[in-house]
């Protein structure tokens, strides 16, 4: 027990002579999660409330681009700019970049709609025998009603179909409300009972239901949420620089030997490396919550909510900062000179950060980066802590996300230790 005493008591002494390395260590992280939160602001406002903008020549003024219209503003997620230009100047418009989506209504729509309607009620009628030999043979239509819409050229394949779907949508209602119109006046004899057919109600409807119980469960992930666990993780697992290089200098200056000839056991030394690093990571995550719950606010962004368990928020953090320091002894065995071990550290943990979505959020990631998230253990401890600050999660929510980090950390430092007990003998 003394020997990890002093070995733990050792450690955090080196650390706190070493005062450049500790403003790398807490002072980087907080500077990253400042600057990263700051400069992500714009960008996640932008992206939750994003409109697609729209450019709308409507020239119909009859039932159909009066629904069109009343549609498009009701989904609200378009941004109209309702022009009366010409289709090669909305193309322009569209190739420019001024707007991701064009929609042109010709003029006399409604008039043609209901031109075609009425043909197709007549030749339905007149097929099961209700043709009036005394009333009006409606000429036939040949004229095609298009209502033409113009993409971005880099618009995918599934948004369009999106789009084109929610046009379809705001289009067949005002197509069977003509229809009923029609067959209600083919039927009425009398010239004065010739009125509009009720309007159709909706027989099928959606109800959204939400899924959110209170109001704390509606956060949505805004620059602060991201950028404090983010950084906070990175920053913890940037200790492998520090903890590797320790390490290998203990074997170059000797150190390591005559800890070797001491009486225990070497699992007793890296167990106080691991435990006075852990208490540094420890303080670094407690340091970046505290910035982004009170020094963030006060330069203008939303402050950091932490969630209701306490104890699912320790865990994470203790979970990754074991992951952190079982990743720092294992490079440090292996490696043999501190240039190899701060060149691999720090280029390893970048790449990690960007699979584990550090950089930016992995739902915006390509597919098939995305599926390389799964294996960083960055990923893991970000994926935890959003549970816990976005969903409330609690202990049980996050246990699979800290097994994960656990085995992590039993399998690197089950590596240094076999890897260590190979080349010593």
């Amino acid at each position: 027990m003394l020997r990890l005493v002093a070995t733990i008591r050792k450690e955090l002494l080196i650390l706190l002579r070493d005062r450049g390395g500790l403003a790398i260590m807490f002072l980087m992280p907080m500077a990253l999660i400042t600057i990263m939160a700051l400069i992500q602001d714009a960008p996640f406002r932008d992206y939750q409330e994003f409109k697609i903008p729209l450019i709308l020549v409507n020239n119909d003024t009859g039932n159909l681009g009066i629904a069109i219209e009343k549609g498009l503003k009701e989904s609200k997620i378009f941004d109209i700019t309702k022009k009366q230009e010409a289709e090669d100047l909305v193309k322009k418009n569209i190739k420019a970049g001024d707007y991701e989506i064009g929609i042109i209504i010709p003029e006399n729509a409604s008039e043609l709609l209901n031109a075609k309607v009425n043909q197709f009620v007549s030749k339905k009628l007149t097929e099961v025998g209700f043709d009036d030999p005394s009333q009006k043979k409606e000429s036939a239509v040949d004229t095609d009603l298009n209502i033409k819409i113009l993409f971005a050229p880099e618009t995918k394949k599934a948004f369009k179909a999106s789009i084109l779907s929610s046009l379809k949508q705001s289009t067949s209602k005002i197509e069977t409300q003509t229809i009923m119109d029609i067959f209600s006046k083919q039927f009425k004899t009398d010239d004065s009972q010739m009125a509009k057919s009720e309007p159709m109600a909706e027989f099928v409807n959606f109800a959204e239901v939400s899924t959110i119980d209170t109001p704390k469960e509606a956060l949505l992930l805004n620059s602060v949420q991201h950028n404090v666990p983010a950084w906070t993780i990175f920053g913890m697992f940037f200790i492998v620089i520090s903890l590797a290089g320790s390490i290998i200098k203990e074997r170059d200056d000797g150190s390591y030997t005559r800890l070797r000839t001491m009486p225990g056991s070497y699992i007793t030394v890296m167990t106080g490396k691991i435990t006075a690093y852990l208490f540094i990571c420890m303080i670094q995550c407690l340091l970046m919550l505290l910035v982004g719950m009170f020094l963030l606010p006060y330069l203008g962004l939303p402050k950091l909510v932490v969630g209701t368990s306490i104890a699912a928020v320790f865990i994470v953090a203790f979970s990754t900062g074991l992951a952190a320091t079982g990743y720092g002894i294992m490079v440090g065995t292996l490696f043999s000179t501190q240039q190899q071990s701060s060149t691999f550290g720090a280029v390893s943990v970048v790449i990690l950060a960007a699979l584990g979505g550090i950089w930016v959020p992995v739902y915006v990631m390509p597919d098939s980066i995305r599926m390389f998230s799964e294996f960083s253990p960055l990923y893991w401890a970000l994926s935890a802590f959003h549970k816990v600050f976005l969903n409330q999660g609690t202990v049980q929510s996050i246990l699979p996300f800290a097994l994960k980090l656990l085995s992590f950390f039993a399998f690197t430092v089950g590596i240094s230790y076999f890897y260590n007990k190979a080349t010593t003998r």
